[in-house]
């Protein structure tokens, strides 16, 4: 056998391609490796992770489908999204890491929101995510009108105990600076309306009559949080219990918000509840009546607010805003409101079908509502539509006979714990 000493081996050049067997062996082994770091970084361990969504409490639909729902991770900064499957569940195949799960879904009147923070995925797991509800459409409603009044122990008649509630409808604070009210000509609805154009259409200015009132403020004075009401008084006592009051009466405006004090404006006679602020009195147009009574047969009430740059004390002393009734002598003018001025209206109507003609025009109440009879200590109220997280939202589809339930037991302040049918 030949031995090749070292000597030989660098003399015949056997080393050099030795040499050039290792470098080739080595790349390679390093080529293999990186390959395999690759393929185990590819096949990461994943996690399958399900995301249950849920409606809100009291929204009409059962299962959250068809809605997306996007998990972002932190630690890599990407984000992928699964589709809700008719369960309302979606899933998810994740590398282990930090992740947040979010999902939003809008209709005509919701925005549906919910989120899911800083979930460490390093297993197969379940959450849910439970999504809330904001209205996209509200403000202020009538929530409730009294104004039938009730009978007395004797067997008379007494009307101090009208009240009138406006709720927040919105999941916005509403500031109720320079909110007006007032009842349209005519009182009742016993006869049609003379407010007409030329084509015999209600006209686009409203007339309001009698004694109407303003919250006034600068701007930002009187804040009405969600879901909340304020209550108006004619007279704000308890009347069950004031000796000035009624016995059966069905109500306690002690606690109003505000009441329509009429002031010295005839003569003093109407009674000042100290405990209860007044009204700002907009407008009169007759002076004779104690109170600021409207119709127990059926007012039109309207609810309406004046523009940021409009002064309402200005605007009720400038002629130009007031007219005349149409064919009468008389020389009471009323206040004539932008119908654009108008955040709600309620259409109460003589309980006789055939005295039932209309003052609002129908694109602010399409319909109507009323009580049964005068001084029976009903009220008329607002069906509830969705009690949804506990937040009540009434029905509002401008028309008085579809969104109010009538020949109800007054509620101030109560607001129902479930939907009306």
């Amino acid at each position: 056998m030949k031995t090749l000493s070292f000597r030989n081996i660098l003399s015949n050049g056997s080393f050099s391609r030795s040499l050039g067997t290792l470098s080739l062996l080595t790349a390679m082994l390093f080529i293999f490796s990186f390959t395999s770091c690759s393929d185990d970084d590819d096949e990461a361990q994943k996690y399958a992770v399900k995301i249950t969504v849920n409606y809100p409490a009291g929204y009409t639909e059962n299962l959250a489908s068809g809605l997306q729902v996007k998990a972002a991770s932190s630690t890599t900064g990407t984000e992928v999204s699964a589709t809700t499957d008719d369960n309302g569940v979606a899933q998810f195949s994740l590398i282990s890491g930090i992740y947040s799960f979010t999902v939003s879904q809008e209709t005509e009147e919701f925005a549906f929101n919910g989120i899911l923070e800083n979930v460490t995925v390093a297993e197969d797991k379940t959450y849910t995510i439970d999504l809330h509800a904001s209205t996209l459409s509200g403000g202020l409603v009538f929530k409730e009108y009294y104004y039938a009044g009730s009978p007395t122990e004797s067997g008379g008649s007494y009307y101090s105990d009208q009240f009138m509630e406006i709720y927040n409808n919105s999941d916005d604070t509403i500031y109720l600076d320079n909110i007006g009210i007032g009842s349209l000509d005519p009182t009742t609805s016993n006869s049609p309306s003379v407010w007409v154009d030329e084509q015999g259409n209600l006209l686009d200015k409203l007339p309001v009559g009698s004694y109407s009132f303003y919250i006034k403020g600068s701007g930002k004075d009187h804040p009405l949080e969600p879901r909340t009401s304020i209550v108006i008084a004619q007279d704000g006592i308890n009347h069950k219990t004031d000796p000035l009051g009624n016995p059966l009466s069905p109500v306690n405006l002690g606690n109003a918000s505000w009441e329509t004090y009429v002031g010295d404006i005839n003569g003093g006679k109407d009674a000042d509840a100290p405990s209860v602020p007044n009204l700002t009195l907009l407008h009169a147009t007759m002076t004779s009546m104690f109170d600021a009574l409207y119709s127990i047969f059926g007012p039109a009430l309207v609810l309406f607010r004046f523009p940021a740059d409009v002064d309402p004390a200005a605007f009720a002393s400038d002629d130009t805003n007031l007219a005349l009734q149409p064919g009468s002598s008389s020389t009471f003018k009323y206040l004539m409101i932008p119908k654009d001025y108008v955040i709600d209206a309620i259409e109460c109507v003589n309980s006789d079908e055939s005295k039932r003609y209309k003052r609002i025009p129908s694109d602010l109440d399409a319909g109507y509502t009323f009580t049964n009879d005068s001084y029976t200590g009903k009220s008329v109220r607002r069906k509830v539509k969705q009690i949804i997280d506990g937040k009540v939202i009434y029905k509002d589809t401008n028309n008085s006979t579809e969104d109010f339930l009538r020949e109800q037991t007054p509620s101030p302040f109560v607001h129902p714990t479930s939907a009306d049918n």
